[in-house]
């Protein structure tokens, strides 16, 4: 299901010549809460400018000097090679309403603008694109799976790839130097490096040794080849251990919010037990009290701590 929200967060490109045309609509889009809105007076930069973001939506004025709607539309056809976009056209002229449907548009607006038209518009042509795009997200779905599964697993391979994206170069040379240096390519090449130096530095090729037994020179070389590797090899841990960190931050605060919520559940049953007469399990080793009780992460620290501190000392008093 597509909510409010992910309709909100919708990628909206305006094109229009009228800079207060532009102005106009950016106001109405984001007093009603869309966060994703961006503009463009230059009709020829449309089809890079899809490319690049893929809007789902594209709000177009027809007349424009240079190019106009229709020629921007025609152009899209040409140069996009995935899915046409939705496009909302902008008329003031009723003759050019049929001609940009076929064109390609989904549909229009006129002017003047009127606010009620131009947001349902827009919220229905953005649920049509998310609900197009969910369907093709999910169409070779694994049917064992439930949808939830799904998209959990979407949600996990996106935040991967943002914290990817978010890396610096020098992080991004890092973890490409380590993974290279993890691969059999790597050992394959450093085994025939190894073997043409031992042999040409054998003089039975009739080349003078530059590097004699006991490879010297060679020896440096891979000393300090070992010492560049085991930093990159660091700067990848490193930055693999922030991320770890950020994961099981997030699974404790997913396990709080679980341990709080089933809580509140148990209080409400035992209510419910409380106001229609149902007795406990006589068998039942769980407590009531126990159960109901809400369970603070530093008591459970401070208990692991104590445990623990306690196990040392009964091992030292055992070995001495």
């Amino acid at each position: 299901m597509i909510s409010s929200a992910d309709i909100l967060r919708g990628k909206i490109l305006i094109v229009d010549d009228q800079e207060a045309n532009v102005i106009l609509i950016e106001r109405m889009l984001r007093s009603a809460g869309y966060t994703s809105v961006s503009s463009t007076m230059n009709p020829t930069k449309v089809d890079e400018l899809y490319r690049t973001n893929h809007y789902d939506l594209i709000i177009l004025d027809i007349q424009m000097p240079g190019m106009d709607g229709f020629q921007v539309m025609e152009r899209l056809k040409g140069r996009v090679t995935d899915e046409y976009p939705q496009v909302l056209v902008i008329t003031a002229d009723p003759d050019h309403k049929q001609k940009a449907m076929q064109a390609g548009a989904k549909d229009f607006v006129s002017k003047p603008f009127e606010l009620i038209e131009v947001l349902t518009r827009v919220q229905n042509m953005l649920e049509v694109r998310l609900l197009q795009k969910e369907v093709f997200d999910h169409k070779d779905d694994n049917p064992a799976l439930s949808h939830i599964i799904q998209r959990n697993i979407r949600k996990i391979i996106q935040v991967r790839l943002k914290s990817v994206r978010e890396q610096d170069l020098q992080d991004r040379i890092a973890n490409r130097m380590t993974s290279f240096a993890g691969s059999m390519l790597f050992f394959y090449i450093h085994v025939v490096w190894f073997c043409l130096w031992f042999l040409l530095n054998t003089g039975h090729l009739g080349i003078i040794p530059f590097d004699p037994y006991p490879y010297g020179f060679l020896t440096v070389v891979v000393s300090l080849e070992a010492i560049f590797l085991a930093t990159f090899v660091l700067i990848s841990q490193n930055l693999l251990a922030k991320e770890a960190e950020r994961l099981t931050d997030l699974g404790l605060q997913t396990g709080l919010l679980t341990e709080h919520e089933l809580t509140r559940v148990l209080q409400m049953l035992r209510a419910i037990q409380n106001k229609i007469g149902i007795t406990n399990d006589k068998v039942s080793d769980l407590a009531d009290a126990d159960l109901e009780m809400e369970t603070k992460i530093e008591d459970v620290l401070s208990e692991i701590d104590r445990l623990q501190r306690r196990e040392v000392n009964i091992r030292r008093v055992h070995t001495s």
